[in-house]
């Protein structure tokens, strides 16, 4: 299967950058493009349609929302849409759940926490694409639910919960799977080590050590990724935090570990690598500024043309201000 192209929505430069490098950090997807406003989203979807969509629902001019509804107004179900969103209020997740997205994710996050999303909806669209029917309802309620094939471990050996009652892939990346969104879920807290992972995972810690060696790494690289990951969106974040904010929030023990963690990952602290993303960002905005001036002209001939031409594509949007 083909890698799946990602369109990015943020009106946040900085943090459009960040979530490009965590798509390009993720095998299987490329980033097709950058759009900072809901005009320019729209546009940039007519013209070339993505596969997945980040969407940020708090955007200047159109709203997170209002892109999603005409997207699937005109693009129909073929594109899933990963809301991305530091908004948590329960009504907006109910909005975002009738509007079928497949995955809400909630800033800050780390390139783990999306990564598993990704791959989930690549895995619910290849089952999608295989299949004509489905064997039983579990099957069914994997797609729905756009989660990864779970283990069952009501009669597997505590020890080795992955050896039985799995139906696809290797036991191991599937519980190396299962484990990235334990230590996505978890992580922030400073107490979270290899001995909660293999606890929350109902396996031995060998199990998970054996599971993690599989995909080259170590448990421990994993959670330090997480969190300095996480540590990355808050620096980044319009919210100014200090060092020992950012390092509790992310689940490291004080600002000293944080930044020890970040130079081992990035090369540099975290200061200085906020202010070489915030130099970037400078010398692009000009040359995005020019962009998306024209895109949102554009943009806004083509959305007054289909709302004089399609009275229903009008009466779909008219209510969402």
């Amino acid at each position: 299967m083909s890698d799946l192209r990602v369109l990015i929505v943020d009106d946040e430069p900085m943090a459009a950058q960040l979530h490009r490098m965590f798509v390009e950090r993720t095998p299987g997807f490329v980033v097709s493009g950058l759009a900072m406003t809901g005009e320019e989203a729209v546009e940039m979807m007519h013209r070339d349609p993505p596969d997945v969509v980040l969407l940020d629902l708090q955007l200047p001019g159109i709203s997170g929302g209002d892109v999603l509804r005409m997207l699937r107004t005109h693009l129909g179900d073929d594109v899933d849409v990963i809301a991305v969103t530091a908004d948590r209020r329960a009504s907006s997740v109910a909005q975002m759940r009738m509007l079928g997205v497949a995955h809400y994710l909630a800033k800050p996050f780390s390139v783990r926490e999306l990564r598993f999303r990704l791959r989930s909806v690549a895995r619910v669209r290849s089952t999608l694409a295989s299949r004509q029917t489905f064997d039983g309802q579990s099957e069914i309620d994997e797609v729905m639910h756009s989660e990864f094939v779970e283990v069952d471990t009501s009669r597997a050996r505590h020890d080795d919960a992955t050896d039985r009652h799995i139906r696809a892939g290797h036991p191991l990346d599937l519980l190396r799977e299962r484990g990235d969104h334990a230590i996505s879920e978890g992580a922030h807290c400073p107490e979270f080590t290899l001995s909660t992972l293999a606890a929350a995972l109902h396996v031995s810690v060998r199990q998970v050590q054996r599971a993690y060696a599989r995909g080259g790494r170590s448990v421990q690289e994993a959670i330090r990724d997480h969190r300095v990951g996480v540590s990355a969106m808050l620096t980044l974040g319009v919210e100014r935090l200090t060092a020992a904010e950012i390092a509790r929030r992310s689940g490291f023990r004080s600002p000293r570990s944080m930044r020890r963690a970040f130079q081992e990952v990035h090369g540099i602290p975290p200061a200085r690598w906020r202010a070489r993303h915030a130099e970037e960002a400078l010398l692009e905005e000009p040359d995005r500024r020019r962009e998306r001036d024209s895109v949102r002209q554009a943009a806004g001939q083509t959305l007054d043309y289909e709302r004089r031409a399609t009275p229903s594509a009008q009466d779909f949007t008219g209510g969402l201000r």
